[in-house]
């Protein structure tokens, strides 16, 4: 199970809705107990500012979540 989301770890719904999962994955007896968050680091902004910069981050994030 994975979490995967554009805004930084400390902005965007994870924090909302990672225990929400855990406890459904934990009730329905599934092999992942915990969701596992793929996304940018925690930031005081939700973007780096370069455009150059944001979509090498963004191609990173997506691949991790489509290859784990």
């Amino acid at each position: 199970m994975v979490w995967c989301q554009e805004e930084p770890e400390n902005q965007g719904a994870w924090t909302f809705v990672d225990r929400r999962i855990e406890k459904v994955l934990k009730a329905i007896k599934h092999k992942s107990q915990r969701p596992e968050y793929v996304g940018r680091a925690e930031a005081a902004a939700p973007a780096t500012g370069s455009g150059k910069t944001h979509v090498q981050e963004q191609e990173a994030l997506i691949s991790k979540a489509l290859n784990l």
